[in-house]
This record gives C-alpha cells, sequence and structure tokens, in this order.
C-alpha cells in the first residue's frame, strides 16, 4: 500500500500537471497541453479529468482516433459524464461513423436530457450522415430549450433547404437574422436558398445586406453574379464575378 504522505505527493504533483494542461488547452497549445495531461495521469492514472481533457487537446488536433480511446477510458471511471460522451460523439462524426456518434449523442441526452448544445450538434452530425428531416427535429429540440439559439435556427434552415422546403428554410433563416442581424453566414444562406428558389431580385437584396456587413465576402460577390446573369442584367453580373475574383484567395 502506499503510503499516504506519498499519495497525497503524486495528488497534488498530478493537480499541478493538470491545471498547466487547463491552461495550455486555453492558449490552444495543444500539444504541450496533451504532454502536462500525461505527467498528471503518470502521477495519478485514474485522472478523469485529465483523461477527459487530454481527449479534448487530440480532437482539436485532428487525432479523433485517440480522442475517443481517451473519452473511453474516462467513462469507464465515470459512465454518466454527458460532456464527455458529447465529446466522443463529435470524434466519431469527424470520422463519418455516424450510427455511433448518435449512440454517443443519445448517451449524453440520457444523462443531461436538456442539453441544447448537444441536441444541436446531434442535429449537425444527422445533416452530415444526410438524415435531414431527423437533423431537424434536434434542432426543433434545441430552439425548445433555448428559443434565441440563432445558430440551430440557420442549421434548421439548411437542413430545410436540403430537402428543397424554401419557405420554411428562409422562416428559419429570417428568425436566425431577428436574434443576429449581422449574422453574415444566415444572410448567405437566404440569398442562396432564393437564387434556388428563383427568387433572384430578393436574393441580391440578401446578398447586397451581407456586402454592407462584410465588403470582401467574395462568395456573397459571386451568387450576387449568379442572380443578375439570371436575370439577364450581364453587366451587373461581369461586374459581379470580377469583384469575386479580386477577392478570392490565391490558392483557389
Amino acid at each position: 500500500m502506499m503510503p499516504n504522505s506519498l499519495k497525497l505527493s503524486l495528488n497534488l504533483e498530478a493537480e499541478f500537471f493538470f491545471q498547466q494542461g487547463l491552461r495550455r488547452n486555453k492558449a490552444e497549445k495543444f500539444q504541450a497541453a496533451i504532454a502536462s495531461f500525461d505527467k498528471a495521469l503518470r502521477c495519478k492514472p485514474d485522472y478523469a479529468e485529465a483523461l477527459s481533457q487530454k481527449g479534448f487537446a487530440l480532437g482539436s488536433l485532428g487525432l479523433h482516433t485517440q480522442a475517443i480511446a481517451c473519452f473511453d477510458e474516462m467513462l469507464k471511471l465515470r459512465s454518466d459524464a454527458c460532456w464527455v460522451w458529447h465529446n466522443r460523439a463529435i470524434a466519431l462524426g469527424k470520422l463519418e461513423r455516424y450510427a455511433e456518434a448518435l449512440d454517443s449523442f443519445d448517451r449524453a441526452l440520457e444523462f443531461n436530457p436538456n442539453a441544447a448544445t448537444v441536441w444541436h450538434n446531434r442535429g449537425l452530425a444527422l445533416c452530415d450522415w444526410g438524415r435531414y428531416e431527423k437533423a431537424i427535429n434536434s434542432f426543433e429540440r434545441t430552439l425548445k430549450l433555448q428559443p434565441d439559439a440563432y445558430w440551430a435556427w440557420n442549421n434548421k434552415g439548411n437542413a430545410l433547404k436540403q430537402l428543397r422546403r424554401y419557405e420554411e428554410a428562409l422562416n428559419s433563416y429570417d428568425r436566425a437574422i431577428e436574434f443576429d442581424p449581422d449574422n453574415v453566414l444566415a444572410w448567405y444562406n437566404r440569398g442562396t436558398t432564393l437564387n434556388d428558389w428563383g427568387y433572384y431580385s430578393k436574393a441580391i437584396k440578401s446578398f447586397d445586406r451581407i456586402l454592407t456587413i462584410k465588403p470582401d465576402y467574395c462568395r456573397a460577390w459571386f451568387n450576387r453574379g449568379v442572380a443578375w446573369e439570371r436575370l439577364q442584367s450581364y453587366e451587373d453580373a461581369i461586374a459581379s464575378y470580377n469583384r469575386a475574383t479580386q477577392l478570392q484567395p490565391k490558392d483557389h
């Protein structure tokens, strides 16, 4: 049996390295954070929070398989950790293991049914999987819990757009804009939906609104050009396309 004094010393050392790792995670120094969490775990192998935070750092570096292994170790210690199930689900989604990701999101919700963020990210995973109807249901659960979640209104709109339910999609984007009037992404999605639906003049108004907020938004200029071209206003279309070309990132 380990003497109490040694155990206390190791616990204090583990706490020191854990706090160091937290600071490094916060500063987005993920490799250094992992080194700190590994030192904490050498002192205290069953340090659940260190396993969880190490998993977060690994996921942030795109090392999703290793992150899942950390989350699995953590869940052996605390099977009811909602946010670990959630982060595990995100990692599985990044690996396109969508069925397993959904199972993980559902385990998270089993322990915290009112976690709006979990419902939202579950919806995103369903969108990535092409299950748009189910995604809409998840976003609606988020919005019942947090009606002003403009990001959920926006993503609900995206799912509806994929189903070509354009009017409902526009209503969702309008709600996103109601809660965040300068949200460039919601205005952009609104404009492209109007383009897809054939309402080109209204689409141009959405793109113009974006360009008052972010004048160098390349995709808005390009899709504005598309709308003008469909209206056979070729001079305006060319002017928009030229501006988009000037702003296009050099590596494209």
